[in-house]
């Protein structure tokens, strides 16, 4: 994903104690980045082989200053 147009930045969070769960939270540049790298041949082709017990739940969210 780190080459698809319009990526910024990605970090990884893994829960604790014993946890299975990561989440990953990319940047990008725009709302329509994102889908659109989604449906590159690249990213298809990498989602195809993810095992059966991995589940995605995308979504966009927009930062909030606090």
């Amino acid at each position: 994903m780190k080459a698809q147009p319009g990526f910024v930045s990605l970090q990884m969070h893994k829960g604790t104690a014993d946890s299975r769960l990561l989440m990953n939270v990319a940047v990008w540049e725009s709302t329509e980045a994102l889908p659109t790298a989604f449906g590159s041949p690249e990213f298809q082709r990498m989602a195809a082989e993810f095992s059966d017990d991995i589940v995605s739940y995308p979504h966009i969210f927009e930062q909030i200053n606090v």
